[in-house]
C-alpha cells in the first residue's frame, strides 16, 4: 500500500528550470518537463539514486541555498528540496500550463490546495505548487527546461511517463480535461480501464489505485533495462517494492517502489 502523500509549507525552490542555460523554450501546456523530490534527509536520497540511476547532484546556482540540481551523463533532470517543515517525501512534478495564475485559481476554485502561490522564478519562468481536489500534488509551470523536453523516447534513467493514480477518476478526468486540454481514450488494460491522456500527442495516463488510499498521486515514471532487476536494487539501497514485475501487469515490465523516505516512483520498461 502505498502511504498517504502530503506537503506542508512547501517551498518551490524556483526549480533548476530557472539554472539551465539556454532562452526559454515553447512547450506544449499539459507537457511535463521537470521533477522535484521533497525530502528532510538529501544526503540518503542522493545515496540512493546515485546508486540506482548514476544520477549526480550539484548545489543549484540562483535557486535557493539547499536546493540541489540532479543530473544524468550531465543533463539536469530534476532537483532536491529541503522543505522547511516535516513532510512526507515525495516527487513534485511540473506540467506546463499555459498561464500559472489562472490555473492555481482553477485548483483552488474546484477545492485543491496552493501549497506554494505563483511566483517568478526569473524573467521568463513562472511556477507554483499545488494540490487538487483529491490531493495529488503537482507543480505549475510557465514553461520547460531547453533540456528537459525531447520528442524521442528517453535513455534508460530518465524519466518516461506520468500516471495519476486516482482515487476517483471521473472528477480527475474533466478537471485535467479543462485545465490541461487532455483528450481521454479509455482502454482495457491490467484487469481494469486505462485512461490515455492527450492533447496533440499522449502526455499521461489515468486509472484508479488499486491499493487503499485517502489522496489521489501523480506517479513519476523512470525508463528501466530490466525492472526485476532495479526493483530489486532499489530494495538492497533501502527501498521498499509496492508492486513486483507481474506477468498480469503490462507484461511484467512495470514495478512500482519506495525510495527510503518513502517517496514512489515506477520503473518501466520500454518498449514493453
Amino acid at each position: 500500500m502505498l502511504p498517504r502523500l502530503w506537503v506542508a509549507a512547501l517551498v518551490v525552490a524556483a526549480l533548476a528550470l530557472a539554472a539551465t542555460s539556454g532562452a526559454a523554450t515553447k512547450v506544449v501546456p499539459g507537457t511535463f518537463v521537470w521533477h522535484d523530490l521533497v525530502t528532510d534527509n538529501p544526503a540518503a536520497a542522493k545515496k540512493f539514486y546515485s546508486e540506482l540511476f548514476g544520477w549526480t547532484f550539484e548545489p543549484g546556482k540562483g535557486v535557493e541555498p539547499d536546493y540541489t540540481i540532479i543530473r544524468h551523463q550531465g543533463v539536469p533532470v530534476g532537483g532536491i528540496v529541503v522543505p522547511k517543515q516535516p513532510t512526507s517525501p515525495q516527487w513534485l512534478s511540473f506540467v506546463v500550463v499555459a498561464d500559472v495564475d489562472r490555473a492555481v485559481d482553477a485548483f483552488r476554485q474546484a477545492g485543491g490546495q496552493v501549497y506554494r502561490e505563483p511566483v517568478n522564478a526569473r524573467s521568463d519562468l513562472r511556477v507554483a505548487a499545488v494540490a487538487d481536489a483529491q490531493g495529488a500534488p503537482i507543480g505549475l509551470a510557465s514553461r520547460g527546461p531547453v533540456e528537459g523536453v525531447s520528442e524521442t523516447l528517453p535513455e534508460i534513467h530518465r524519466w518516461l511517463w506520468m500516471d495519476y493514480v486516482a482515487r476517483d477518476e471521473a472528477p480527475a478526468l474533466q478537471f485535467y480535461s479543462q485545465l490541461l486540454g487532455y483528450q481521454s481514450q479509455a482502454e482495457a488494460r491490467d484487469t481494469a480501464t486505462y485512461y490515455r491522456l492527450s492533447n496533440g500527442k499522449p502526455r499521461a495516463g489515468l486509472f484508479k489505485t488499486p491499493w487503499p488510499r485517502e489522496t489521489s498521486i501523480w506517479l513519476p515514471y523512470i525508463r528501466v533495462a530490466d525492472p526485476e532487476t532495479s526493483a530489486k536494487r532499489a530494495q538492497d539501497l533501502g527501498g521498499l517494492i509496492v508492486q513486483a514485475p507481474a506477468p498480469r501487469v503490462r507484461n511484467g515490465s512495470l514495478a512500482i517502489v519506495l525510495d527510503p523516505g518513502g517517496a514512489p516512483i515506477a520503473l518501466q520498461k520500454y518498449p514493453y
